[in-house]
């Protein structure tokens, strides 16, 4: 569990939310574009880790 708590993804996916949630209620100034580029970086980041990860298992 400790493992998967410190993982980049998990990480990053965090790092993703909480920039999303402070934005709304801190208000940072962040446009709606700003948030959706934000979000688009995170689930790359994520689903293009995730793939490499599964061809380090396979092989």
């Amino acid at each position: 569990m400790k493992k998967k708590l410190g993982s980049r993804k998990f990480l990053v996916t965090v790092a993703g939310v909480i920039t999303v949630i402070a934005n709304d209620y801190f208000e940072l100034g962040l446009d709606r574009e700003s948030v959706f580029s934000i979000v688009s970086m995170v689930a790359a980041y994520v689903l293009g880790q995730a793939h490499v990860d599964s061809k380090k298992v396979s092989n």
